[in-house]
């Protein structure tokens, strides 16, 4: 009796826990800028403005983070541990107005997960209607490309850059959606000549929306996003 009872306390407190862990990422979508700039839980780490829908007028993207630290599990096999949660959000023009319309709570990267970097964020820039995110470590460099089409953020291209500090060769993958080929280029950041080698991307273009946290997208082996 009593080790029934122990189970199904241990079963009542996994369940409340995942309920409360489900629970850590509030849903934006539909709030306004003002709402957004003004919310006490969550700070803006970075904003980009730009025209991403074509339409001539500027809509946002911005990244926020939580004030206080969460317990997250960001792999399959990764323990729990705290971190601030960050969130990419879009907000586009709408009557005058600028609301949240697509929400991502997994992709962008933790302060503490730029690797050898002791601390990382993204920069975010609206170009020509493309959103980019980018990413700069110690001796790399990550770049994602996003295009608005049918209501959803989708990437058009990524690309991949690592420099060894000691030889200075580089590796360059440029990962092309549209396309759907992905070309190497390796070399040497002293000299002029390199090595390409293209191949085709088989994998389904994915929208921010679906996203999962990063490098978890394989495109193929060794190379993910």
């Amino acid at each position: 009796m009593k080790k029934q009872i122990l189970i199904l306390l241990v079963s009542f407190c996994a369940l409340g826990f995942s309920q409360d862990y489900q629970s850590i990422y509030p849903s934006f979508i539909g709030m306004n800028l003002n709402e957004i700039e003004t919310n006490s839980e969550w700070g803006i780490l970075q904003k980009a403005t730009g025209d991403l829908t074509k339409n001539g007028l500027d809509d946002y993207a911005i990244v926020i983070e939580s004030n206080d630290s969460i317990p997250e599990k960001r792999c399959l096999n990764c323990k729990l541990r705290k971190a601030k949660p960050r969130i990419i959000l879009i907000l586009l023009e709408h009557n005058g107005e600028h609301k949240v319309t697509i929400q991502n709570n997994k992709f962008i990267a933790r302060g503490d997960e730029g690797g050898m970097a002791p601390y990382i964020e993204p920069e975010l820039s609206i170009n020509e209607g493309l959103l980019t995110i980018y990413y700069q470590y110690t001796r790399s460099n990550q770049s994602y490309f996003f295009e608005y089409n049918n209501n959803q953020m989708n990437i058009v291209k990524a690309e991949s850059m690592l420099v060894h500090s000691a030889t200075g060769d580089y590796n360059l993958n440029v990962y092309d959606f549209i396309n759907g080929k992905l070309t190497t280029k390796t070399g040497n950041i002293s000299e002029d000549e390199f090595n390409t080698e293209v191949i085709p991307i088989v994998n389904k273009s994915k929208t921010l929306s679906e996203f999962k946290e990063m490098y978890e997208w394989q495109i193929t082996q060794y190379k993910h996003l």
